[in-house]
């Protein structure tokens, strides 16, 4: 296949692009809302919209958690916000129908008003909930299983177990760009050398490997020979289980369409990419190390190179709109997964 990329300009700042993606694309995949630690208790929820999708992750009573669509099944108000803890059950601020945690309608006001209900037919509408490293996602639909989307990933990010883990740190970033932009620049070869110089400068990148798993991609790189990395102190601290190819080397994944992943020594980091608008995107930064370590300081290692991804996305993004913008000859190799990336989205999108 060529190296090329497929999509028009009008892909980057298109309201009709984005609210294509909207129902075509993030109303049907998995996302990445949490982690299982977040919710220890029965009745501890999150919320997290999925496409137009309003969700609720809920732990029932029984210690599982499940999903749901955030909607009264009497007027469709919203139920919840946020997060927190509702032991007690869900119930509609608007006609008080209150609902367990396991969805199920218990009981609504002036029953006689509805004398033709029956209860087990008005439960909230389920979504599908999956774990994964200790991450929790979740799924508008009853569709695939998070382990099929994951597919072969896992078993390809080296020695890591993010299970073995916990979440030392979390932090958004607001980035003035389309959530494309973000996800091309991960998947970008080419850009190593010279954008992140600095940052990513101590690493070998004539001996940067990478592999296209159907619509996901995985990657890993060694330290340059001789050279013993300029790690900030919180980064010096190795995960204890990983191997020794590990240990002198960084890993970049990417799940399809935009859960991404970074491996180091000291962290395994995931970053979701949640698109808000056409030109701007929220990425969700989520740092797993071993208990105790020093989050601050993984987190300010983190944000070097990221914060010159988001200055180089918001670049493209200041010129997307430009009569004369076009996207020129590509590294043949180096640039092919944006390639594979364009041509699994074109696939969703029709």
């Amino acid at each position: 296949m060529e190296t090329r990329s497929l999509l028009p300009p009008e892909a980057y700042w298109s309201e009709a692009w984005f609210e294509r993606e909207q129902d075509l694309l993030f109303g049907h995949t998995w996302h990445l809302v949490g982690s299982e630690h977040e919710l220890p208790e029965p009745g501890d929820f999150l919320t997290y919209t999925a496409g137009r999708d309003p969700l609720i992750l809920v732990r029932a009573l029984d210690g599982e958690l499940r999903a749901f669509h955030n909607m009264c099944r009497h007027r469709g108000m919203q139920l919840l916000e946020g997060c927190g803890s509702t032991r007690s059950g869900i119930v509609c601020p608007y006609h008080f129908w209150n609902f367990g945690l396991d969805g199920e309608l218990r009981k609504l006001p002036q029953p006689e008003q509805f004398p033709d209900l029956d209860r087990e037919d008005w439960g909230l509408v389920p979504a599908s909930v999956g774990t994964w490293g200790g991450l929790v996602f979740v799924h508008p639909d009853a569709g695939e299983s998070v382990e099929a989307w994951l597919g072969d990933l896992p078993a390809n990010i080296g020695s890591y177990r993010p299970e073995l883990l916990e979440e030392v740190m979390r932090y958004e970033f607001d980035a003035r760009c389309n959530w494309k932009f973000f996800i091309e620049n991960h998947v970008d070869v080419y850009h190593l050398w010279y954008l992140h110089a600095r940052t990513l400068g101590d690493y070998d990148h004539d001996h940067f490997e990478w592999k296209q798993l159907g619509r996901n991609w995985v990657s890993y790189e060694p330290i340059r020979d001789g050279v013993t990395p300029r790690r900030p102190e919180a980064v010096r601290r190795p995960i204890a289980h990983i191997d020794d190819r590990d240990r002198v080397g960084i890993g970049a994944h990417a799940a399809f369409p935009n859960v991404l992943m970074a491996s180091e020594a000291g962290y395994f980091i995931t970053y979701a990419t949640r698109p808000t608008a056409p030109d701007r995107c929220v990425v969700d930064l989520r740092i797993r190390a071993e208990p105790g370590a020093d989050g601050e300081g993984l987190l300010a290692g983190a944000k070097a190179f990221i914060l010159e991804d988001i200055a180089a996305c918001e670049g493209l993004q200041a010129s997307v709109r430009s009569s004369r913008f076009e996207v020129g000859p590509m590294a043949v190799d180096h640039e092919k997964p944006i390639t594979y990336f364009h041509e699994h989205l074109l696939e969703v999108l029709g």
